[in-house]
């Protein structure tokens, strides 16, 4: 099984569907490595409800700090895994993170396993694509790490718009669309993109 998903957050409603894709029962030894997108400074809570979930779905749980330079150890940990979710966050300080890191290139590289779950969720999901220009478009997140290479890993061949509101965000995607070099998908807070490969 070789699986992405992409989608804004987790709700009350949509959680028992992204926790089924993301602990499929096709995979029988599940290593679930936990990245948020602020590495040590993810709240305790968040931590401890992800190795909740891991252990009901039988998964054993494994921590990625993305936050340490040269994090070779982090590395290691993200390769000896078969299921992956990036968090979310500022996405800037998430890719300047990864980059710094080398887990950037780690999951690259883990998106050619031969078994492999990789989800990611609003900063989570935008990393993984070609670019994440699509920042600039809201007041969602600011370019505090003065980030200029706006490359996203382009582990999927589109752009995706996280937390998407046709009420609020349909003018300024529409626009957005018109010199946007990759096609744009909307996620909606209750959608989420899988694809199985």
């Amino acid at each position: 099984m070789k699986r992405i998903i992409l989608f804004s957050t987790p709700t009350p409603s949509n959680l028992d569907k992204i926790l089924s894709l993301v602990f499929p029962k096709e995979i029988e030894h599940k290593v679930f490595a936990y990245m948020p997108s602020d590495g040590a400074n993810c709240p305790q809570k968040y931590r401890d409800e992800w190795k909740g979930y891991a252990k009901k779905h039988g998964a054993k749980f494994v921590y990625v700090d993305n936050s340490k330079e040269n994090a070779s150890d982090e590395v290691n940990k993200l390769i000896g895994a078969n299921i992956l979710i990036i968090t979310g966050g500022n996405t800037f300080k998430l890719l300047d993170n990864l980059r710094k890191s080398g887990l950037d290139k780690a999951i690259k590289k883990f998106s050619f396993k031969s078994e492999f779950v990789l989800a990611g969720f609003s900063a989570g999901a935008l990393v993984l694509t070609p670019t994440i220009e699509v920042c600039n478009l809201t007041n969602y997140d600011k370019n505090e790490v003065g980030l200029k290479d706006l490359t996203g890993l382009g582990v999927v061949n589109f752009e995706v718009f996280p937390h998407y509101s046709e009420q609020k965000h349909n003018a300024l995607l529409n626009e957005y669309k018109t010199h946007a070099k990759n096609e744009v998908k909307e996620i909606t807070n209750e959608d989420c993109i899988v694809l199985d490969l």
